[in-house]
């Protein structure tokens, strides 16, 4: 999953973005901005819970509080204005009121997840790459080294005796 996480990212900002786009356009047929409410509700849902359950976890555990507790708060805020885009969402006054909160929230989120979160991400996913390659490194130089070893004949003597 971490090797796919930042294009996973950039395809759910893709896919919340052309949907708040095609929200905002529909304003005469009310079933079918419900239809899209629902799209949008399902989708940021999703996000929200790879954000809140595989990143800031991994953040947490390799950088400081900062950044990981002001998303933490971003998520916060997006999962109370779902609950109430859920509670509004049979009324088209209320409906398009929440929705516009939702869809400048929302577009705020992403531009701050693109320019903050993903770049950190993609540090910790390259720093874990360069520690994973130089584990490998280590341990075929160890395994070569054991290999050199025994290959001496003054190493069997030793065992010999």
């Amino acid at each position: 999953m971490q090797n796919h996480l930042i294009p996973v990212l950039r395809e759910d900002h893709a896919v919340l973005q052309e949907l708040v786009r095609e929200v905002q356009s529909t304003t005469a047929d009310f079933r079918k901005k419900q239809r899209l409410t629902n799209d949008l509700y399902l989708s940021l849902n999703s996000h929200l819970s790879i954000v809140e359950h595989t990143v800031l976890p991994m953040l947490y555990a390799v950088s400081g509080r900062d950044l990981p507790d002001m998303f933490a708060n971003h998520c916060e805020d997006l999962r109370e204005l779902l609950s109430d885009l859920l509670a509004q969402r049979t009324h088209a006054a209320g409906l398009n009121a929440t929705l516009n909160v939702l869809c400048q929230v929302l577009a705020l989120h992403i531009k701050r997840e693109c320019l903050f979160l993903i770049p950190a991400i993609d540090r910790v996913l390259d720093a874990d790459e360069r520690a994973h390659q130089a584990l490998q490194s280590f341990g075929q130089g160890a395994r070569d080294f054991r290999k050199g070893l025994f290959d001496h004949p003054a190493a069997h003597r030793h065992l010999m005796a």
